[in-house]
């Protein structure tokens, strides 16, 4: 019997079942059409095999089941080319979706499965030569390499929505198959079709579909990137399901053999809730996934999970060390839109939960929440796109010269639907994704040209204030970016001051410094904003180049239902002025509290008393009209 090869391809095919069945999958797309193409193939080899025998045997045997045997190898052989096409269109996610693409897929495997029954076949013995041909075998030569053919040519025309290292593997895996098929073809006494799908599978499990390639290599449990692609496919299918998320400090403080020792014991104590997927999502983090979808049960059974894990945390891991952690319950994956989002409510109030809250329930609240950050982010990344950033201006009295002399520039967006969203809502997203930078330099570009277009010199204005963010004072080339900007805006430095806060000191100090320095051999004044808010510390005054100091509006209000706060103020003033420096009073929004701030000794007066921030048209008007009477 020469079955030798096609017996190679089945031991292949028995030992890649047995591999992959020994773990944990994870339930992925791939994994799926892998598991069936294992199953397909093992069918096919075992038909090959069947189908020699009852060609060899054909004397003994009734002819229709010879026939039969032979034609179900072919339709098997079809089979196995239609599902290595769909494990190639699988990661092209607008082709999986695409109900005509698949449909019409189905129907032409399908036709020639038909045709392959129907079709007369017959079958050639002679020795160790053994084959079927006719019209059943002609149309399986047909229709099959469609299917090669065309997994081939997609990892070339839909390449770019695969890895390269996919591509390359299917391409492998596709042209074992095509060779096999020729050498077949040409010399039929070779038997290799089966066997060159079994080994393109092997190829196949090793590089890409090994349970262990989705695993974390310390833990053994399923990797991030695993977490990602299930989470991907999770809201791809809108199914429903539970998530625990394990939050722990990224360093232990401790040595990498017993952090490795703490984790395994985790992983082991967390692995054994079976009705849950278990991630290392990052750090030392974990990710426990309850498929609600086919255990309805799961979301009780999570909540009460979720006390037990709680209650062992408490207790020491390794004998006597204490993990601390905090824990975040997702009963319903369906708040996120997608998994960027789920990932994005899990990440923002992990970071926001403070040293006390040790767990907390994400509901629609937490998805809202992260939803309008995510849409007010995308309005910063179009405003600056579309120039729709706007400065606003807050005019600053001056107590010595009676008239306004300055203003503090304000940043605003502009959103796609013409409304003004508030740097209240917009400054804290702009902080959290890195876009604090653009919005700064715009404001103050606005705010140069805005100075030098209308001659707010001739209208009485002095100079301008506007505000630093952190992360731009933690910038080392500050400096630079702004002397650049006062350069193309052709504005004398001395017409801009800039402000900074006290958080401003905290991270990077000597590049704050630096930045200041060099801004003042170039003319610009300083202002440190805020004053009376946080950690208020003298000290800033003495070691920073500031020329202004701006007392908080929370400040000025206290000074005059604080008996206390009348005193400290009183004290903080005379100790500025001494210095030598000027004080603006924020929040000033009566004419006893401008008369008191007066009195105080202070030097300029900002507040609602004399007016709210104002756009650039409206801010000339009240420079003329004010000014003028002034």
């Amino acid at each position: 019997m020469p079955v030798h090869i096609q017996t190679c391809g089945l031991v292949l095919d028995i030992l890649l079942i047995y591999f992959f069945l020994r773990h944990e999958t994870v339930g992925l797309f791939s994994e799926r059409i892998f598991r069936l193409a294992l199953v397909v193939n093992t069918v096919c080899v075992i038909l090959d095999i069947l189908s020699v025998f009852g060609i060899v045997l054909h004397d003994v045997l009734p002819e229709f089941v010879v026939l039969g045997v032979c034609k179900l190898y072919l339709v098997s052989l079809l089979g196995s080319a239609f599902i290595g096409f769909l494990y190639t269109s699988n990661d092209v996610q607008h082709l999986r979706e695409d109900e005509v693409f698949n449909r019409v897929i189905r129907i032409i495997c399908g036709l020639g499965a038909f045709f392959i029954l129907v079709l007369p076949i017959d079958y050639y013995h002679e020795g160790n030569i053994v084959y079927s041909y006719g019209l059943s075998t002609g149309v399986t030569y047909i229709f099959a390499p469609v299917f090669i053919v065309g997994s081939l040519i997609m990892t070339f025309t839909h390449g770019r929505y695969m890895n390269a290292g996919r591509r390359n593997v299917i391409r492998a895996w596709m042209s074992l198959e095509i060779l096999a098929a020729t050498l077949q073809f040409i010399f039929p006494q070779l038997l290799l079709v089966g066997f060159g799908s079994s080994m393109g599978l092997f190829i196949l499990y090793c590089e890409l579909e090994s349970p262990e390639v989705y695993l974390d290599r310390t833990t053994g449990v399923f990797s991030s990137d695993t977490l990602i692609l299930y989470l991907k496919q999770m809201f791809v299918e809108s199914r429903k399901f539970v998530g625990i998320m394990i939050c722990t400090e990224d360093d232990w403080k401790m040595d990498n053999e017993q952090e490795t020792r703490i984790l395994l014991e985790i992983t082991e104590y967390l692995h054994s809730f079976k009705n849950a997927k278990l991630f290392r999502y990052s750090g030392n983090d974990f990710m426990l996934i309850y498929d609600s979808e086919e255990h309805e049960k799961d979301q009780i059974e999570s909540a009460i999970n979720l006390d037990v894990i709680k209650e062992r945390f408490q207790k020491p891991f390794n004998g006597n060390m204490t993990i601390d952690a905090k824990f975040l319950y997702i009963p319903d994956a369906r708040i996120a839109t997608d998994y960027d989002e789920y990932l994005e409510i899990c990440r923002i109030n992990k970071d926001e939960m403070d040293r006390n809250e040790t767990s907390r329930l994400l509901d629609d609240k937490a998805a809202s929440d992260i939803r309008q950050q995510r849409w007010v982010k995308g309005e910063i990344v179009s405003a600056l796109a579309e120039d729709r950033v706007q400065v606003h201006f807050q005019p600053i009295w001056s107590i010595e010269e009676q008239r306004f002399v300055s203003a503090e520039a304000l940043a605003r967006i502009v959103s796609s639907e013409g409304k003004l969203i508030m740097p209240g809502l917009f400054i804290p997203v702009a902080e959290e994704y890195g876009l604090i930078d653009q919005i700064g330099e715009r404001v103050f570009e606005i705010t140069c040209r805005t100075f030098r277009e209308k001659a707010l010199r001739d209208m009485g204005i002095e100079y301008l204030e506007v505000n630093l963010s952190v992360a731009q004072c933690e910038n080392r080339k500050l400096s630079e970016i702004y002397n650049k900007i006062m350069e193309k805006e052709e504005i004398e430095p001395a017409m801009i001051n800039l402000e900074i806060t006290e958080s401003s000191t905290l991270h990077y100090r000597n590049i704050l410094l630096e930045n200041m320095n060099a801004l003042g051999r170039m003319g610009c004044s300083f202002s440190l904003d805020d004053f009376g808010t946080g950690e208020s510390n003298l000290n800033y005054i003495v070691d920073m180049p500031v020329q202004i100091v701006k007392f908080d509006r929370s400040m000025v209000q206290d000074y005059f239902v604080n008996e206390r706060a009348k005193t400290v103020m009183r004290a903080t003033v005379s100790m500025i002025k001494e210095i030598g420096l000027k004080i603006v009073a924020e929040g000033v929004e009566t004419k006893e509290q401008l008369d008191a701030m007066e009195e105080l000794g202070v030097d300029y007066i900002q507040g609602y008393y004399f007016s709210k921030p104002l756009a650039e048209k409206d801010f000339l008007n009240f420079l003329t009209v004010k000014n003028q009477v002034a």
